[in-house]
């Protein structure tokens, strides 16, 4: 059944009659299928291979290069073999799409191969930095040494099962893209000693391994027969709730509980977080729609993965002094008793649904969170180049309290006409 799908996929994509799929490691078919020629566009797959092969390993020999590079202490040239590795990369991927038309087991090598330099080149960054004796342990690198290698160990073990099995899963998603152009991207600010962007794009990096691997970890044990693929809107809700620990070691990256006091760079990282946040809310949801993958499980999903943002910014909000005790707990008491009504409704076979005024709730959350996080950067700006604004500290002191205390306000009418809605559920229990 799998090989099926997937000789599917080939076809649709313009190589249809690919052996190499339908029966792994170009065994040869027999029976009916035998007695068919092959397809002409069979003849065109070889020099396509062949392109494929020689466009990795050129990629490889520039990992090589790098690493020659780095043990040279030559760091520019390391960075530009390293670019053109990241460029011929995220190319290839997408243009060749060398897991389409290779066969199994060349693939498996050849993946093999780039992994273990790319391993190699971070090994090599660790050990730089551990015997810099004005650097002090490289803790992070450490900790994301660990986990790659472990992710690729994992991969050799997992590759060579799905060999054996004859069984094909989605190795090659756009999430696992996303992560190999982040460890890429991570190579490259840790050769150019980037103290502050290596950090977060390894953090970055290690979160995304983590949440492709539980991707592959889902696919390869589920059961064959219903196994069914996660649909892009879903990926794009759950991008939020694995993206909400990321705001929070972004917002107290310095450690410090006063935010005024974090770097430019990660406050315009927290803003972008957050407007990522906003956007996907409505682009989950569309893209639901467009593409017919309307799911029950999104339905549940999209609104919880909204809560987990919120209210992990919220907090941050709270331990910063942008927002008030009672505030943060008039929101959280809201939410969790909107989500207790919904399971209440549900136990009795009705389906509350999404009210007008929890959309115009959550927009203006979503509003205030970005005015204020904006806003921050601009007071950070004034403050370093333009220092004498008038009346700036002044108004800007009451901005963050004022827009929150109206978010508030908005959040606790939304929960009672929530209630007020659905006084047939509350009644049945009381």
């Amino acid at each position: 059944m799998i090989t099926a799908r997937v000789t599917a996929r080939v076809t649709a994509r313009g190589y249809a009659g690919v052996n190499s799929y339908t029966y792994p490691m170009d065994a040869k078919p027999t029976g009916t299928a035998a007695a068919h020629p092959p397809s002409p566009d069979a003849a065109n797959l070889e020099p396509k291979r062949v392109a494929g092969r020689i466009w990795m390993l050129t990629k490889m020999g520039t990992f090589i290069a790098t690493l020659v590079c780095l043990f040279m202490d030559r760091n520019l040239w390391a960075t530009i073999f390293l670019s053109a590795s990241m460029f011929m990369g995220f190319w290839a991927s997408f243009k060749i799409s060398l897991e389409d038309i290779e066969r199994p087991l060349t693939l498996f090598w050849l993946e093999l191969g780039e992994k273990l330099l790319g391993n190699l080149i971070f090994l090599v960054l660790f050990l730089r930095l551990l015997w810099s004796p004005e650097e002090p342990f490289p803790a992070m690198l450490c900790a994301g040494l660990v986990t790659i290698t472990l992710r690729n160990i994992f991969y050799l073990i997992f590759s060579i099962t799905l060999l054996k099995e004859q069984r094909a899963l989605p190795l090659k998603s756009i999430w696992g893209k996303i992560t190999t152009l982040s460890m890429n991207v991570t190579m490259l600010l840790y050769v150019w000693n980037s103290e502050h962007y290596s950090r977060i794009m390894m953090v970055t990096t290690m979160m995304l391994i983590f949440a492709t691997s539980i991707g592959y970890l889902y696919f390869y044990y589920r059961d064959v027969e219903s196994r069914k693929p996660v649909s892009l809107a879903t990926q794009v809700t759950f991008s939020r709730i694995l993206l909400s620990p990321v705001f929070v070691w972004v917002f107290f990256y310095d450690n410090d509980l006063v935010y005024q006091d974090n770097h430019l760079v990660f406050k315009i990282l927290a803003a972008l977080l957050a407007i990522f946040f906003v956007a996907s809310d409505g682009l989950d949801g569309y893209l639901a729609r467009k593409r017919g993958e309307v799911t029950q499980l999104g339905k549940y999903l999209d609104p919880y993965s909204d809560k987990v943002s919120n209210m992990a910014i919220f907090l941050c909000f709270l331990a910063s002094g942008y927002a008030a005790v009672w505030m943060v707990a008039i929101i959280f008491f809201r939410e969790s008793t909107i989500e207790t009504l919904r399971t209440l409704g549900a136990a009795s076979g009705v389906t509350i649904d999404a009210r007008r005024s929890g959309k115009w709730k959550t927009a203006l959350q979503g509003g205030a969170i970005i005015i204020i996080l904006v806003l921050e950067i601009v007071d950070t700006l004034l403050r370093r180049y333009v220092p004498h604004v008038p009346y700036w500290p002044e108004i800007w002191a009451y901005i963050p309290y004022s827009l929150m205390s109206f978010v508030t306000l908005i959040t606790f009418l939304s929960g009672v006409d929530y209630f007020v809605a659905n006084k047939k559920v509350l009644k049945q229990y009381f």
